[in-house]
Formats: C-alpha cells, structure tokens, sequence
C-alpha cells in the first residue's frame, strides 16, 4: 500500500469517527433560552414584590404579630423585674404617638434604655455587659449583641433574631458636651438622631400602649419629627423593609 492509498484511508476513518458539531442554530437556541428564562424570573419577582407592596402592604404572618407582641411583653416585664427603665423607640415610639398597637409590616419592637445605667443604677452590676447579658438568658431569651452598634437583640430560645420575631433594645451612653449640655448618645446608621438632648427623654411620661403602662420620652413629638420628619404621624410603609419580609419569608 503506497503512501497516498494510506493517507486516504487516515483521512476517511477521522472523517467517519468525528462527532459532527453543534449547529450554531442551537447554540443560539440555548443562549436565548437562558435569557428569556432570566428575564421571565426577573419580571415575576418584580410583580410579586409590587403585590405584597401595593395590595399586601408587606404584612408579616398574624402569627409572627403575636409571637413578638408576646416577646415584647416578656422583655418589658423583665425589665420592670429589674428595675430599668426602658421606653419604647423608632417605629415603636410612632405605634404609641398614633394609638396603634403596632403596624402589620412591623418585623420587630425598638426599645431603647440609658447604659450604662446612670439615671438610676450608678453601680449596679448590670453595667458590666457579660454581667447584663447572663441576666437575659437567665430570663429565657436569645441574645444577640452587637456592641459597635450598641445593640441587644433579644429573641426567643434557640431562635436567630434576623428572620424571627424580635425585640432590638438601643443602649443609649451619657455623654457631657461642654460644661451645661448633656446629650443621650448612639452612633449607630440607622438613626438619624443619634445625638438627643438630656431634656428631650427625661422626664419620661406614662402612657398606655399594648394594654400596660409604659414610658415614653419627654419629647417624644420633637424626637420622632426629628427622626421621621415632618410626616411622622402618617403610616408609612417602606420597600426596604418590605423587601426584608418577602424574602426572610415573615409573611409565610
């Protein structure tokens, strides 16, 4: 067999045991498969986040409502146990200046107290934050704390604060700026008035909200303005808190 004869039959058998390639039809067809079924996951999203925005106003389950009502309950008679005081904050703070109980979108309850404890435990043991922190798991609660935030979350047992009811307690510091203005203080990004007058929360008044008598800033209007702005007095529902409760599925 001569050379030509040989490089024929190589030729003929490599044509005959190569896979024919994919057409370049289908590889479009792929390609635009991938893209439309972005597109069409993308868009449905979008629609259910505008429905539970705009129809369901981001309402979190009736059962997640209760459990952190009864949460809320709990964390203030703990407090009174211990003699704080605490007085509610944030959206908690507006739930008592409009008389509601709380709005159905709420995902948690803000409770602010003064820490150390210098209004009223000038040398309490509580001011030592492990100290602090025993004396709420002693109490049957989850502790979450975030010191650069100056944050205690406080949840059910067994149960992470960030997809579950939850109570966040502020613990705003005593500061003296200058020889006659003393300030509560909390630097934390999600307040805007994080430098409060001595005079804007004490003295504290007594209220009714949530069927018991509970304590709010003296200055709770100014603060919550100060806060909110100048619509503070209107139920106002935000998509980023919206956002949270669809896909931490509180809804569910």
């Amino acid at each position: 067999m001569n050379l030509l004869q040989r490089m024929s039959i190589s030729i003929a058998s490599y044509s005959h045991n190569r896979k024919p390639p994919v057409p370049l039809i289908k590889q479009l067809g792929i390609t635009r498969l991938i893209v439309f079924s972005s597109l069409f996951l993308i868009t449905t999203l979008i629609l259910i986040f505008e429905l539970y925005y705009q129809r369901g106003q981001c309402a979190v389950a009736d059962k997640y409502s209760k459990k952190n009502m009864k949460l809320t309950h709990q964390v203030m008679n703990m407090f009174d146990d211990l003699s704080i005081t605490y007085w509610p904050d944030c959206q908690s703070l507006l739930n008592v200046l409009r008389n509601e109980t709380y709005n159905i979108w709420d995902q948690d309850v803000d409770l602010s107290i003064e820490w150390p404890l210098l209004s009223n435990h000038a040398h309490s043991e509580l001011n030592d934050m492990k100290v602090f922190i025993e004396r709420f798991e002693e109490h049957d609660f989850n502790v979450e704390y975030y010191p650069e935030r100056r944050l205690v979350s406080l949840s059910s047992p067994n149960e992470k604060s960030a997809r579950q009811p939850h109570v966040d307690i502020w613990l705003w510091e005593r500061q003296y700026k200058g020889e006659s203005v003393v300030v509560l203080q909390l630097s934390d990004y999600s307040f805007k008035y994080q430098s409060r007058l001595f005079y804007d929360i004490y003295p504290l008044k007594c209220v009714t909200w949530l069927g018991r008598r509970v304590k709010i800033p003296a200055e709770s209007h100014k603060i919550s303005y100060k806060e909110f702005g100048g619509s503070y007095m209107v139920a106002t529902i935000y998509r980023q808190n919206c956002l949270h409760n669809l896909f931490d599925l509180r809804w569910f």
